[in-house]
This record gives C-alpha cells, structure tokens and sequence, in this order.
C-alpha cells in the first residue's frame, strides 16, 4: 500500500499515520463501528408496534426511544470525540463499548418504558463513541481520494447494516421480540470490545492534544464552530439524517399499521430502501468535484421527498409510497458520503472534534424530528416533516454550491 499523502490533498504526509496493511479488514471493522447507529435502532424497530402494545405507553413515547438514544449518541459524541484527540481513539473506543455493553444488558429487564427510555439513553451514549471514531479514525490515515473512497465504501457497507438490521429484527420479532434482538446486540458489543482491543492505535502521542483541560477542548469546538464552511457541510449532513429518521420512525406504523405488511415483510422492505442509500453514498464518487454530489443528492432528495409527502398526505396505495421513497433514500446517501468527507477534510487537524460536531448536531435534529412525525395525525406530520426537512438542505445545498472550490476538494479523473 502506498504510505503517501494523496498528490490532490494540500496536507502533508507527516500529518497522517500510516495506512493499515489490511485495506480489507480495517475497512470491515470501520464499517461495523460506524453502523452501530443502525444497529442500535433499526433491528428493533419491526418491534416498536408491539413494544406500545406491551408497555401499554403511546406512539410518541414509543418512537422517544429512537430520540433518546440519538440524543444519547449526540452526547456520546461530545464527550468522546475530543477525549479521543487527548488520550487517543483505542481508549476511548473501548470505554464507549463497555458503557454499549453494559446498558444493552441492563435494558433486558425493564419492565415499563420509563425504565426502558433510561437504558437507550446510555445505549445511545455508548454507541456514540463508536460512531465518532468510525470518522475520526480514518481521518487519522487518509485524506483527499482516498478519505472519499473509503467513506464511499464504508457507507455502502452501512447501507447493508440498515438493510439487514430490519430483516433480522423481522424474523426474530415473532419468535424472541425486542429482547431477543438487544441479546444480539449484546454479542455485537462484546465482539467490538475484543476486536478493539486488539487493533492498533492511529493517533500517536506526539499529535495528540497536548491538554486535556476544559479550556482546550473549548478552543477546539470553537475554532471549528467559527469555521462556515465546515458548519454548512455539518448542517446539511445532519438534515439529511433528519429526513432518514423521519422515516425511520413513521415507516412502523405507515408500513405495518396502515397498509398491513407484517413484520418480516416490513423487515424485507426497509431492507431494500436501505440498499439504496448505500448505492447513493458509491455513486457520489463519480463525481469530479464532491461538493458537486451534495448538491445533486440534495436537490434529488427534495424532489422525492416532496412526492413521496403527497402520497402520504392523501394515503395513496403502498406502490407509490415506495416508489418515491427508493430514490429518496438514495440522494440521501449521497449527501451522507460526500457531506462527511467534505467536513472531515476542513477539520482534519482536529478530527475527533470535527467528527464530535458532526454527530452531535446530527443526532441532535434527528432526537426532535423522530418523535414530531407521532404527533397529531401521522400520515399529515411526515409528510410536512419530509417537505420542510428538504427544503432546508436544497437552500442550504445552493450556499454550498456558491463556494469557491478547494484544491483537495477537486479530484482526478
């Protein structure tokens, strides 16, 4: 593997560590942390139907699971991602899986849905970690193409993990229900732990943050905070997550509920939109210049959306619901590769602060969409959530666009 810089990146090659020896493996192990986000709510959710049933709770406080424990990987990513640029990414990773591990087991015993939103808040924390170093990480040992293709594959990979998260939690929803799907979410942890603790560490001592102090951590978040262009990237990210989640968490009920799929076939058909993300995030790189596939993948997102929001609205048959929410998800995809390699990029020199910002400001709109679209009438709260949602990123997508390119930003034929 060649150990240089990218001829494209303006960084130099002293900036980086040196790139794994096993392209294949570090890109499996980076694509299952990164797809803890997915674990953690997707294989579940062919089950939020009878969870409402059994702890005999509503809808939205059903779905507030969802929002705990993405308010729970927002704060998780706060706390991990600048500790990791102090003591390291290895430490940090494997305290973040313990806290997973721990509050997965925990939550095998809750008997009301109090206790059970309590569990998915430190559920969601320490999956956290795992989400912010799964950026940070390869930030560490790539940049420019290289950073791009790797998080291109990596997020083709995840799109598997939202595909098969459903279909297993559907298969397994009759037989075992929820608890049967936090056991193996349990054994995934326990996995990552091991497999982390035996991985090597790619943030030396020597370009680590030299103090570990409030004052620094500050100066850091500032400094990126004041950075326009790398906020647009984090904001638009995050919207597209918002639109995700907005689906997520309507898709039960809309799916099942309404137009009577079980939960296997609910499992079958989320798995399949899922694809299509992944498919978007590859088709991202065949773009020249990736701030041109943000603005692609958020005006396709808009169209398909707003469509897919007038089936909704007015209830029309599950084949037009479907068939506007496939490329819907895929223009989605393409905004989650291009959108995290841009931000990464603008904050390489401070990536687990970079990355922290990123999944905190995501995981935070994704926390107050999922329980809006429960509210009042569902098929009128996620159509109008879908609308605005994408309106929000298409003007956000022309500011972009109006950027004077970067020269890292501009990649070879």
């Amino acid at each position: 593997m060649n150990n240089s810089t990218p001829s494209n990146t303006s960084s130099p090659s002293t900036s980086l560590s040196a790139p794994p020896k096993r392209y294949g493996i570090f890109v499996a192990y980076i694509a299952i942390i990164g797809a803890f986000s997915s674990l953690v709510n997707d294989m579940y959710l062919p089950t939020i139907p009878a969870m409402m049933r059994e702890f005999h709770t509503s809808t939205s406080m059903t779905q507030m699971g969802i929002s705990l424990a993405m308010a729970g990987m927002g704060l998780g990513s706060l706390l991990w991602g600048s500790a990791s640029d102090r003591y390291g990414r290895k430490p940090i990773l494997i305290i973040s899986l313990l806290i997973f591990v721990a509050s997965t087991a925990i939550s095998l015993f809750a008997k009301d849905i109090s206790f059970f939103l309590v569990c998915r808040l430190f559920q969601g924390l320490g999956a956290g970690g795992a989400m912010v170093l799964s950026t940070s990480i390869p930030a560490d040992v790539y940049l420019g193409r290289q950073l791009a293709k790797l998080m291109a594959i990596v997020g083709a990979i995840n799109g598997i993990a939202p595909a098969l998260g459903p279909v297993v939690g559907g298969f397994m929803a009759d037989s075992v229900g929820w608890k049967g799907i936090f056991v193996l979410l349990l054994a995934i942890g326990i996995g990552m732990t091991f497999w982390t603790s035996a991985y090597h560490e790619t943030l030396p001592p020597q370009r680590r943050l030299k103090s570990g102090n409030l004052k620094s951590y500050a100066a850091a978040y500032g400094s990126l905070l004041r950075n326009g262009r790398f906020m647009l990237y984090v904001f638009i990210k995050a919207i597209a997550i918002g639109l995700l989640y907005a689906y997520i968490s309507s898709a039960p009920f809309i799916i099942q509920d309404h137009y009577g799929y079980s939960s296997m076939q609910f499992g079958l058909i989320f798995g399949a939109n899922a694809l299509a993300m992944g498919i978007g995030s590859t088709l991202a790189l065949k773009f020249k210049v990736l701030k041109q596939a943000l603005v692609v993948g958020c005006a396709g997102m808009f169209v398909f959306a707003v469509a897919d929001a007038v089936v909704i609205w007015q209830q029309h048959p599950f084949l037009w619901y479907e068939l506007f929410a496939i490329p819907m998800l895929l223009f989605s995809g393409m905004i989650f590769s291009s959108a995290n390699t841009l931000s990464m990029e603008v904050g390489h020199s401070e990536a687990g602060t970079a990355s922290a910002i990123l999944s905190i400001v995501k995981y935070a709109f994704a926390a107050v969409v999922s329980p809006l679209v429960g509210l009042g009438n569902m098929f009128h709260s996620t159509a109008m959530a879908y609308a605005t949602i994408t309106l929000i990123a298409v003007l956000l997508a022309w500011r972009a666009y109006r950027l004077p390119p970067l020269p890292d930003m501009v990649r070879p034929h």
